[in-house]
């Protein structure tokens, strides 16, 4: 198994178990970067493995790091991304800040599979930013 597959592993299984993401906030809002085939919102399993992209990569050091729970991730967050053909980068990792992405609608079978294998419960809502366009 690549280490991108690997990475990508551990973000369902995680997230599933400890429901909840993480990603960064550019200027009060959700990343979403640009890439060749169109816009990716990375997301991290750990706040461990968040402050770590920002330890290796000087750039994500300005920016604010956010918490979503798993409840507002999967019923707001996946629709609005897969409105608007945003895909999920998960765990990016490395020197390269390298991984894999999938459709807003593959990390909710995903997360839906890990869930249902764990027997995961969902914690109630929260406010989250939304994505900066």
């Amino acid at each position: 198994m690549s280490q991108a597959a690997s990475q990508a592993s551990i973000f369902f299984e995680q997230v599933a178990r400890e429901r909840r993401v993480f990603s960064f906030l550019d200027e009060g809002h959700l990343l979403v970067l640009p890439m060749p085939d169109g816009e990716v919102s990375p997301f991290w399993s750990s706040l461990t493995r968040l402050t770590r992209v920002q330890r290796i990569h000087s750039k994500y050091r300005v920016l604010d790091r956010t918490e979503v729970p798993l409840e507002r991730f999967l019923s707001e967050l996946l629709p609005f991304f897969e409105s608007e053909q945003i895909r999920i980068g998960a765990n990016w990792s490395g020197p390269r800040l390298s991984g894999f992405d999938y459709s807003a609608c593959d990390v909710g079978r995903n997360l839906d599979y890990w869930i249902r294998k764990l027997g995961a419960g969902y914690e109630g809502p929260s406010p989250v930013p939304s994505p900066r366009r």
